[in-house]
């Protein structure tokens, strides 16, 4: 019997939290991601000469439009708060390197948080605090991605989760 009491405690903690870069618009996820992923982008859509890093962050903004996100589930409806005093107490930031940007998209419903950001536009401020912006970019140099999620939620204990993200041409 413990051991289905600790079984079904993790299930429901790990459910809580879920990486996801698309929502439906009942906030379901469309689009669930791992802690490890690897991105396919269309090379033919990226047409620049001789791009720059500043380049790819706004191919990945305006075209690709990567929007690291995740779903959250609270287990009561804005954890008790009134809707307002719960929005206003809720954050979500996105930190790549020395760049934390607070996430741009933020969906509430009931007991359940969605919240995203724009890769391009971090990445674009990472590259900018590397002083590479102008520099001729491949993709193959990026390497590979280390994203850090940290959610401030009213009632509850930040919660910090990492994400790698590899680009890869398809």
């Amino acid at each position: 019997m413990l051991s289905f009491l600790v079984l079904s405690c993790d299930r429901v903690t790990t459910n809580k939290f879920q990486f996801c870069d698309n929502f439906n618009e009942p906030l379901d996820c469309t689009e669930p991601k791992t802690e490890n992923d690897i991105v396919y982008l269309d090379q033919k859509l990226f047409k620049k000469e001789k791009p720059t890093y500043e380049d790819f962050g706004n191919f990945l903004y305006f075209t690709a439009r990567e929007t690291p996100g995740f779903r959250l589930v609270l287990s009561q409806p804005f954890n008790g708060m009134g809707k307002d005093a719960f929005r206003s107490g809720y954050a979500a930031y996105l930190q790549y390197g020395n760049s934390s940007e607070r996430m741009e998209g933020n969906l509430f419903q009931n007991n359940v948080v969605v919240s995203f950001h724009y890769l391009g536009a971090l990445l674009k401020e990472e590259f900018r605090h590397k002083g590479i912006e102008k520099s001729p970019f491949r993709l193959e140099d990026l390497g590979v991605i280390s994203l850090e999620y940290k959610v401030m939620v009213p009632e509850m204990e930040p919660i910090i989760k990492q994400r790698t993200v590899e680009l890869r041409w398809k």
